[in-house]
């Protein structure tokens, strides 16, 4: 690896272990496919990443390293990333089958390497279960702007994916996984496996769904029976989605809210009548990012959202109970 880096930062224009070149433009959560033989539009916030792999194909079942190198549109490196929901850059993967997760970021890892970031070279690790195609998706965000963008990798491999299955209940048992420390869990979740700990889940959702217009989205969680009333924070959130659809298209990295109508006794900070402001996170230059959560909630968390087009979509959930990380998952039909 650091043989790798070596060349790299040699020969900045070798083509060694090239996979794809991305454009990124401000388009907030709105991920937009550029082809690689296109130029994005000729603005401040233009940032380019390219996308290098060890190894470079991927076998499945083996962890692989993605390495994304970020640059300005002068060629120049993007360091100037603040740490939004506790981590610098974030990287959700998806199966084509909707059946498996991960969602990593570079502190996740005892071997971050610093100075390669100070370069603007940004490292995650993960093992890809079974071959065939995933759904990357990256996320960063500026004091300026905020950056979202997808492409896919192919992993070979003898251990096929199932085949993409529809499943539209609205209760379910859902497995927590044990956090491996500092809201970290880096490895794959798939859905029909079972964790450490059982919970239940109900989402409340309108029967009909149309694209383009606002859906509110309820999740009621509860174990042995009884309302969880202290879920926690987990990445500055109440709650973190994936929404993917069966075409692959693009993923939403949102995020969901909860009511403020607790003891105010209960939280981290001060608390006004609108919310909590969190510790304020700081980018090496000083940017900060600031969210709104309460120490504890519970049972219900809320998502706000909005389908781009008709279809059917995958809601991958993540959220946090004690040192547990619960990944609900839902699948929902999208009307013209």
């Amino acid at each position: 690896m650091k043989s790798l880096f070596s060349t790299f930062y040699t020969y900045r224009n070798a083509i060694a272990l090239f996979v794809s070149v991305l454009y990124f433009v401000n388009t907030g959560h709105t991920a937009q496919h550029v082809e690689h033989n296109t130029h994005p539009p000729e603005k401040v916030d233009a940032l380019n990443v390219t996308l290098y792999t060890e190894p470079q194909e991927i076998p499945a079942g083996e962890q692989a390293a993605l390495i994304f190198n970020l640059t300005d549109k002068m060629g120049e490196p993007f360091t100037d990333l603040m740490i939004h929901h506790d981590r610098v850059l974030h990287v959700l993967i998806v199966s084509e089958n909707l059946q498996i997760l991960g969602h990593v970021h570079p502190e996740d890892f005892d071997d971050r390497d610093m100075m390669t970031e100070l370069e603007g070279t940004y490292t995650v690790h993960f093992t890809f279960p079974t071959a065939g195609r995933y759904i990357l998706a990256l996320d960063v965000m500026t004091a300026d702007a905020e950056y979202s963008k997808y492409l896919f990798v192919d992993i070979a491999g003898e251990k096929k994916m199932t085949d993409l299955a529809e499943d539209f209940s609205r209760e379910k048992t859902v497995y927590g996984y044990t956090e491996e420390g500092g809201d970290r869990y880096t490895k794959t979740v798939l859905t029909d496996e079972k964790g450490t700990s059982t919970y239940k889940v109900k989402m409340n959702v309108q029967e009909k769904i149309k694209a383009g217009e606002m859906v509110h989205i309820d999740y009621h969680f509860s174990q042995a029976g009884k309302p969880i009333t202290d879920l926690v924070p987990f990445l500055d959130a109440p709650m973190h989605f994936a929404i993917v659809n069966t075409e692959l298209d693009g993923i939403v990295h949102t995020h969901g809210s909860v009511m403020m109508n607790m003891d105010h006794s209960k939280t981290k900070k001060d608390i006004s009548t609108k919310g909590h402001k969190m510790e304020k996170k700081e980018s090496a230059s000083g940017h900060k990012h600031q969210g709104t959560t309460p120490e504890k909630f519970g049972p219900t968390v809320m998502l706000m959202t909005t389908f781009p087009k008709p279809g059917i979509y995958q809601i991958f959930g993540q959220l946090k109970h004690k040192d547990q990380i619960l990944f609900p998952t839902f699948m929902v039909k999208v009307d013209q």
